[in-house]
């Protein structure tokens, strides 16, 4: 029979402690603790949160937008214009919407990010880093709508108006064109991708909680793998080929990884929470969840942040079954 020597060339190491830095494929074996270790490949079973900065102030029903370490948070409920930029360690107030409103959604970068609908709006602006600039409202007001893209290029995907709709439509960066609705009606749905390829998660339906998943090509949307558990009012990020989809209603710590096939339920947040920052914030691999109301009573707006981060290597404890 082949031995590791035979096979790698090199001889498994016989050490007293873990090795501080090692590479995917590296073995040991740990003489204190008389186990055979090495180094494998992270993924998005490996991820965790962990606390990041608080916000200035507690706010549920923003819009949000932006990198775990250059992100944005925006409006909120009753009607709050405040908007705040993250560094990936602190927030600090940045100048305010034109249109101070609740349950908008964003999307983009912290220096290109846009700001669309609100409870029954058509208001649309954009941030350039310094400030927000109103652009051509949509065509069909709504608030809690799944938003994707950027300041120059995004894409507003149902929501709810007095009704749960289906609408959707796309922005050139001089105005609003309804394209193709999507398959189900909802809102406060999770959305990651751009305004060519994106996907609108979960949600609120006429019926009740949606659970299917729905992915746009530029053009027309295809109900894809479905998550594991339903909820509105998430937060989300990512792409068409990784997501992220954490917290929501009823207030949950509930978070899932999508790896373009399928969704897994991964590591929770350490706080239970929904109406989470809405929009497509953060990545796959390095997430945000910003604000919300928590689950204790009765039910407090949250200025707490959290962060998530997939590792790119694992040391795992080899055994024999």
């Amino acid at each position: 029979m082949a031995t590791y020597k035979d096979i790698k060339g090199f001889e498994i190491q016989y050490l007293d402690s873990d090795p501080a830095t090692s590479n995917v494929g590296q073995v040991w074996f740990n003489s204190t603790t008389k186990t055979l270790k090495g180094t494998v490949a992270g993924g998005g079973s490996a991820g965790t949160w962990s606390s990041g900065g608080d916000l200035s102030n507690s706010y549920a029903y923003t819009g949000g937008a932006g990198t775990q370490g250059a992100a944005l948070s925006f409006g909120g409920y009753p009607n709050i214009a405040t908007s705040e930029g993250y560094n990936g360690t602190s927030w600090t107030a940045t100048n305010i919407l034109n249109t101070g409103r609740p349950q908008l959604g964003g999307s983009g970068a912290q220096t290109a990010a846009i700001a669309v609908g609100g409870d029954s709006s058509t208001a649309a602006e954009t941030f350039n880093g310094t400030s927000w600039t109103s652009v051509p409202s949509l065509a069909t007001a709504r608030g809690r709508s799944g938003v994707t893209g950027n300041s120059s290029s995004a894409l507003c995907a149902g929501g709810y108006n007095g009704s749960y709709i289906g609408i959707n439509e796309k922005y050139d960066g001089s105005s609003w064109t309804e394209v193709t609705n999507l398959n189900t009606n909802r809102a406060n749905q999770g959305s990651a991708g751009t305004s060519t390829a994106a996907l609108t998660i979960s949600g609120n339906g006429p019926s009740g909680v949606v659970v299917d998943v729905e992915q746009w090509d530029g053009s027309s949307w295809t109900e894809i793998a479905s998550v594991n558990r339903a909820r509105g009012n998430a937060g989300s990020g990512g792409t068409v080929t990784t997501a992220l989809f954490f917290g929501g209603e009823p207030p949950g710590e509930n978070t899932e990884y999508y790896d373009g096939t399928s969704w897994t339920e991964v590591a929770n947040l350490a706080t239970d929470r929904y109406q989470i920052s809405r929009g497509n914030v953060g990545t796959a691999e390095l997430g945000i969840c910003i604000g919300g109301t928590g689950p204790a009573g009765p039910n407090p707006i949250l200025t707490a942040t959290e962060e998530w981060v997939i590792p790119d290597t694992l040391t795992k404890t080899f055994t024999v079954s």
